[in-house]
């Protein structure tokens, strides 16, 4: 089967690819988005395309399956710009996955495809009237693009259309307001229930919707919704309440901000504050088997105070710039002609997003590749415990405390700068105090017992 996938760059798209790459049955796995995904996987192919590109139709001949989830989400843009690619672009891809003959298309849509307007049903199923708001542009094109897949579905009964409508996606990696927000640990007050969801959650749904054929719609939210105030009780997380007319005023002064490139926000996203919108995902339990990780929404904040990287440790911004150090120096002749890309995927509070980049022989440090040849992934404790000798790469790896994707030679090149680094401070004279010195510093844990001997959550380190 062969796959292709819009937005395989994005939150979403990245964990929708790793999950279609260690699916055997998916023989061909392909990305269309502006830049290289972060995903390892040697039956991939990316293709760095706008979605509305005519060369979205050659990318798609031969396809078996599409998952549209290319979108501006809430990034600040032109109206009509925002359209011509979120309806626009929409309108290519599928025309062009039809024409190709795919038989089976899933669509990421959203919550906000209902309208986010006051007076919808308590909790919403699948059959809840879907209202335009045309002063939330997000909210419209989502509206325009199920009107238009209510279209085909007409047009093309033999194809299985399934349309999904998540909350808002929480996960590790979030680049926008809202991961900004809770990185520094605070929590928006918008005056009503949150109806958010974990991401690897929708990835989930979202293959399993492809591999079942699924039809029709899916809501997709951790449930029960809790408000701000609900859902900071008893976490390390503070809620800030922004007034009724500070908010009027984003919207009125929104445009002008934009003009003047102030903010990367779209402003009309302050109207979704104070509206009511409770799902029901029981027909995804019941037709996809969907089970989430983050069932309610405390589960939800819960899994990302824990997951999510803030900033990484000074002890390991130290240890990554000894690494940087040690590449400048000529590398052994067994390694010259060795070149590998590793993203290192530190994971939790004290963790980060670190580039190993082998070229012949030669380590550097740098920002995470596009693509990488392998990532391995594990928590920042985890890494201590390696550093200090109290958790080996094997254990590691068989108690799901590290996992590789892609290349598995990578842990190879990890477990030799560990061994490097041990081996060098077992050596006499000043450098074998310098480095033996220094490694005890990394090596010590974070406090208390390490985080890398609890059970890990299910499918992450």
């Amino acid at each position: 089967m062969r796959v292709v996938v819009t937005g395989g760059s994005g939150q979403l798209g990245t964990l929708v690819l790793r999950r279609l790459c260690a699916t055997r049955a998916i023989k061909s796995v392909v990305s269309i988005d502006l830049q290289p995904p972060r995903v390892a996987c040697r039956k991939l192919e990316a293709h760095a395309l706008d979605v509305r590109s005519p060369r979205v139709a050659e990318v798609l001949h031969g396809a078996d399956a599409l998952v549209h989830l290319a979108f501006v989400v809430t990034e600040r843009k032109p109206r009509r710009e925002l359209f011509d690619i979120n309806v626009g672009g929409s309108r290519n891809v599928l025309g062009s996955a039809l024409a190709a003959g795919v038989s089976v298309i899933v669509y990421s849509s959203s919550v906000a495809a209902y309208g986010v307007v006051p007076g919808h049903a308590e909790p919403m199923t699948e059959d809840e009237p879907r209202i335009r708001q045309d002063d939330f542009p997000y909210s419209a094109a989502k509206y325009d693009v199920e009107a238009l897949l209510d279209e085909l579905e007409a047009q093309h009964p033999g194809v299985a259309i399934a349309r999904l409508r998540p909350g808002i996606l929480v996960g590790t990696h979030m680049e926008h307001a809202l991961g900004d927000l809770l990185r520094r640990r605070l929590l928006v007050d918008l005056g009503a229930p949150i109806p958010w969801v974990w991401d690897e959650d929708v990835a989930d749904a979202t293959v399993r919707a492809l591999e079942r054929r699924a039809r029709g719609a899916f809501n997709l939210c951790a449930e029960p919704a809790l408000d701000a105030d609900a859902l900071a009780a008893g976490r390390s997380i503070r809620v800030v309440r922004i007034p009724a007319l500070a908010r009027q005023a984003l919207r009125v002064l929104g445009p002008v901000a934009g003009k003047l490139g102030l903010g990367r926000t779209d402003p009309s996203w302050s109207r979704a504050g104070g509206v009511r919108m409770i799902q029901s995902s029981e027909r995804a339990r019941k037709e996809l088997g969907w089970r989430p990780r983050a069932a309610s929404g405390g589960d939800v904040l819960d899994l990302y105070l824990r997951s999510a990287p803030r900033r990484l440790h000074p002890r390991l911004q130290v240890f990554f710039k000894l690494l940087a150090l040690a590449g400048r120096t000529p590398p052994p002749e067994e390694v010259r002609r060795t070149s590998m890309r590793i993203h290192l995927a530190l994971l939790g509070p004290h963790g980060g997003d670190v580039g190993l980049l082998l070229e012949r022989g030669r380590l550097r440090v740098g920002p995470p590749p596009r693509p990488p040849e392998a990532t391995v992934t594990l928590r920042a404790e985890a890494l201590f415990d390696l550093l200090g000798g109290r958790l080996d790469l094997n254990t590691a790896q068989m108690t799901g405390k590290l996992r590789v994707e892609g290349e598995p030679t990578a842990i190879m090149l990890l477990g030799g700068i560990v061994g490097t680094l041990r081996a060098a401070s077992q050596a006499s004279g000043v450098r074998g105090r310098v480095v033996s010195s220094a490694l005890d510093l990394l090596a010590r844990p974070l406090g208390g017992a390490s985080p890398s001997h609890a059970t890990p959550a299910k499918g992450r380190p």
